[in-house]
């Protein structure tokens, strides 16, 4: 015979707290039980998970809905070890922050608490900052450029989402850039990483947790490359680009359309898609 809680439900002593972490509202609340076993060397663990309606850790819903058990504590008592007063606490809280909300609202449609880093990122140019060419001294530029580093924003967010959303559809939408402008941003300005998703029981629901990371490059998520053959365009006509003596056939920069790269001025560059483009509807951030 399993071991039984004592008038079937738990005691009138309990307790409940609505506080504030991280700006998000946390709800805890205590229950507390009698449980009569049949022996007086019943194990501990035969107390805790052989106690038919005992809360069970990370699997039971409080009676307001919104915690679930956290933590489930067993005394003996001393003069009559038949018996013994159990503990169980619920809470809310999750350890990703979310803005401040009505603990009672639906988190699914709460707008994420983001946090601002930076990145280094490694980028190749044909013109200084004062607009020069990068060349040699005889005004050819070279061959793969100028490659400089700078920092560009990165923000990081949790969102809560309904369950129902598959590992497909995240797939989906790791590393893509925005279709159209999204919070003020260009098109493919936004880079879409998903740092860990996982699925569980948040304020008493069944829902998905996805960690999001946003980088935001104003000079577009694409690759880029110097424009520049050893044959150009004339018209239609593909001609050897040769040097100024009309013998030598060189490397020389284009203007992006297939044509020679006007004197003195630097190659075109060329811009590649790399990245699905999708819309980031989704995120409320």
């Amino acid at each position: 015979m399993p071991n039984t809680i004592v008038g079937s439900s738990q005691k009138r002593e309990g307790s409940a707290t609505v506080s504030s972490r991280n700006g998000m509202p946390v709800l805890n609340e205590t229950y507390h039980y009698i449980v009569r076993t049949n022996s007086k060397t019943t194990s501990r663990l035969a107390v805790l998970y052989d106690t038919t309606d005992l809360p069970k850790v990370g699997q039971t819903v409080s009676a307001f809905g919104f915690a679930v058990c956290k933590n489930v504590e067993a005394v003996r008592r001393e003069k009559n070890p038949l018996y013994w007063d159990v503990t169980a606490t619920f809470s809310s809280e999750v350890e990703e922050g979310q803005s401040s909300q009505d603990p009672e609202s639906d988190p699914v449609e709460w707008l994420p608490i983001y946090e601002t880093k930076f990145e280094r990122l490694q980028e190749v140019v044909t013109k200084d900052r004062d607009g020069d060419a990068v060349a040699n001294s005889a005004g050819q530029p070279f061959q793969v450029g100028l490659t400089i580093g700078r920092f560009i924003p990165i923000w990081e967010f949790f969102q809560f989402e309904a369950s129902t959303i598959t590992d497909e559809q995240l797939i989906a939408r790791n590393e893509t850039v925005n279709n159209a402008t999204f919070k003020g941003r260009a098109t493919k300005t936004l880079l879409l990483t998903i740092l860990s998703s996982r699925v569980g029981y948040y304020y008493g629901t069944r829902r998905r947790l996805t960690h999001y990371s946003l980088k935001y490059n104003d000079r577009l998520w694409t690759h880029k490359r110097l424009d520049v053959g050893t044959i150009y365009l004339s018209g239609s006509d593909r001609k050897p680009y040769l040097d100024d003596d009309g013998r030598t056939v060189m490397l020389g920069g284009l203007d992006g359309s297939g044509g020679k790269a006007a004197a003195g001025d630097p190659p075109a560059i060329l811009e590649f898609d790399i990245y699905p483009e999708i819309s980031f509807s989704f995120l409320r951030v």
